[in-house]
């Protein structure tokens, strides 16, 4: 079979773009009438170079569509080889249905115009027989516009596709060179030549085996440096700053973990010349299902370190980080196990109401019972089409979310909170102009007293199982000043149906004034407000319990001083304030805080002045009375929030330091 034309031959115009120059008349015709000129939008050639060119921003997003794609295709495993450290190509394999010689020429000739969710999809096997929005197997479509393979355009102008569909006695070899739009030398006409391909047909024996496979050549310079974190480094290795007083450049370090930094060469079989050796959270030998608990635990054991809250950013490098962003987005299984299926030995349970804003109702679970049992949920049931997994590296990907509780010593609560709900609006009596579509979700909050680690703070939105963005923290704008709360929330919606009209073309953010996200931001501000107002319930009912005790500690006036500051500060009166611990070693205090408690080391404290041996004892403990209540009201105002345990020290060091500075005698 003679191989398809160039993506880039040109073509006859479409049949509704000779009729511009009659709308043009018609436009002239209704000039002083009342009558009126109609046509269809149509889109240029250019305008579609331009989308298939530069809409995606890292190159997580490119290996997200790859992955989207392979996923569509029913495949069951994905294997993706980046080359790390030096990224100089990729491959990503899938065993999924692969293209026929049909499929492959449409995909080259309909850049935009995706087969999925059409009835050409069922004659050319891209989608189910009966359901257009469903792959052959019955999985929900991802895809929908048909650009994901041209994400790619990211990192690379060069790559192949080599894919074959079972049964076949040949594989099918395409060789393509994109091209970058310009805005000078185009013809006037709006066409455009994206690229050139050339397929070949190459005879195989092994008739049963079927996929795809994509090689990125010859990785763009840019996004090779973003993988490498290259920016990071090169500060690193940079000469010191002989002015050992200027403080303004100081050096830069390595993220606790990374990949390590090597130099590129152009022989790939050659090893990498590392100028620093990786630091990965996982050892040569630990089994690839492994690897992702490895990671979080990793980020996760910075909490009794630097910081309260680690950050992922400042945890891992780009690589790492890459690794975990296409862990947030894929169709893959949680590091534990889905939040649904969370039962009374892990979580509080509650039902979310559609339209109150109360408190939401209990849940009561039998031993052994599930939150999914319980209330009936789908999200996260069985795949028609068999597990998917998704190999990069050897790092199988899973979802970095966990669900253990991070209890802290003031807080009450004895489990972290699950506000699990459904949502089906009956929108029968929109206009369907209006509308978009049914939509059909269900959804869940989690709280627990931390967050682990900060960037799983707040709301994340799957449809048909995949996400393009991480958590927005921000809950879909919401406008409720809740900054404990939600500072200790995690949130994601299972979209089974509807809003994915409401994606924008990158799939990484929303169309807010589409109605379907209207709508799911409305029921998520609720939802929040449910478990704002439950979560100051069971404060309440906790607080009644030990009112004798709160009672009792409040008889000092510098501690009910403290008590009325932090929460006029937190706008949050469920709770008491922190209690301080003192700890005599910085090692004492680091477990103090695995405990839970707010602690500091004794260490910070400003030296006591000369006093008798038996003043020197109650001056001391003033003192960490003060130092307890000078920190407890820091924390309310949230100065100490993400702030490292090094700072936090300095800075209520130096506060003491003036505080007693007459009395340093």
């Amino acid at each position: 079979m003679a191989p398809p034309a160039s993506v880039g031959q040109k073509q006859s115009r479409p049949e509704k773009k000779p009729g511009e120059r009659d709308f043009i008349n018609a436009i002239r015709d209704t000039h002083g009438t009342d009558a009126v000129a109609s046509a269809f939008l149509q889109t240029d050639d250019r305008v579609l170079a331009r989308v298939t060119d530069g809409i995606y921003r890292q190159p997580a997003s490119a290996l997200r569509e790859l992955i989207s794609n392979a996923f569509d295709a029913d495949a069951t495993e994905v294997i993706i080889d980046t080359d790390a450290p030096t990224f100089r190509f990729m491959k990503i394999s899938d065993n999924g249905h692969g293209m026929d010689d049909e499929a492959l020429a449409r995909l080259i000739y309909h850049i935009g115009g995706s087969s999925k969710r059409t009835t050409v999809g069922a004659e050319i096997g891209t989608t189910a027989k009966t359901d257009p929005n469903k792959s052959p197997k019955g999985r929900k479509l991802i895809g929908k516009i048909g650009i994901g393979l041209f994400s790619v355009s990211q990192l690379t102008s060069h790559f192949q596709v080599i894919t074959k569909v079972k049964g076949a006695d040949h594989r099918l070899f395409a060789d393509v060179t994109l091209q970058t739009y310009s805005e000078t030398g185009e013809p006037s006409d709006g066409t455009f030549e994206s690229g050139h391909v050339q397929v070949r047909a190459v005879p195989t024996d092994d008739r049963d085996a079927h996929g795809t496979e994509i090689v990125l050549l010859n990785v763009r310079p840019r996004a090779r440096d973003i993988l490498r974190s290259r920016d990071r480094w090169d500060e690193f290795f940079a000469p010191a700053d002989p002015d050992p007083a200027d403080t303004a450049d100081a050096k830069v370090a390595p993220p606790p973990y990374h990949v390590g930094f090597a130099e590129l060469t152009r022989d790939y079989d050659m090893p990498p010349l590392y100028r620093a050796e990786p630091r990965l959270p996982w050892a040569s030998t630990d089994p690839s299902e492994q690897r992702m608990s490895l990671l979080f635990n990793a980020v996760a054991n910075l909490v009794e370190g630097d910081r309260d809250r680690p950050e992922l950013a400042k945890s891992v490098d780009q690589y790492l980080s890459t690794i975990w962003a296409l862990s947030l987005s894929a169709p893959v299984e949680y590091l534990e196990r889905h939040p649904f299926d969370l039962g009374a030995d892990e979580v509080l349970a509650f039902k979310l109401s559609n339209t109150g804003r109360g408190r939401a109702e209990p849940v009561t679970l039998a031993p052994g019972q599930s939150v999914r049992d319980a209330l009936g949920l789908k999200a996260g049931e069985a795949d028609p089409a068999g597990t998917f997994k998704v190999f990069i590296d050897e790092v199988q990907l899973k979802r970095p979310i966990s669900y253990r509780y991070w209890p802290k010593e003031r807080q009450g609560v004895p489990k972290p909170l699950l506000f699990v709900g459904s949502y089906t609006p009956d929108l029968s009596s929109v206009s369907k102009t209006v509308r978009g579509g049914d939509l059909a979700f269900e959804g869940y909050l989690f709280w627990n007293p931390k967050v682990v680690p900060k960037e799983n703070t707040g709301v994340l939105v799957r449809i048909n199982g995949a996400s393009g963005a991480n958590f927005d923290d921000t809950f879909m704008k919401y406008q409720v000043s809740e900054q404990t709360r939600l500072a200790q929330t995690t949130s994601e919606i299972f979209v089974s149906q509807g809003l994915d009209a409401a994606l924008n073309i990158d799939r990484e953010s929303f169309n807010f004034a589409h109605p379907h996200y209207q709508i799911l931001s409305n029921w998520v501000h609720r939802a929040l407000r449910q478990l704002a107002n439950t979560h100051k319930g069971l404060g309440d009912e906790i607080r009644a319990e030990r009112n004798l005790q709160v009672s009792i500690e409040a008889g000092d006036q510098l501690d009910q001083f403290v008590a009325r500051t932090w929460a006029r500060a937190r706008n949050d009166f469920s709770d008491p304030p922190p209690k301080v611990r003192i700890a005599n070693t910085p090692i004492e205090a680091a477990s103090l805080r695995r405990e839970g408690a707010m602690a500091l080391d004794r260490t910070l404290l400003p030296p006591l002045p000369k006093l008798s041996a038996r003043k020197i004892d109650d001056e001391r403990r003033r003192r960490e009375q003060v130092t307890a209540a000078l920190a407890a009201v820091l924390d309310g105002f949230g100065v100490l929030d993400d702030m490292p345990y090094d700072r936090q020290h300095e800075l209520i060091s130096a506060l003491l330091a003036v505080i007693y500075a007459d009395a340093q005698t």
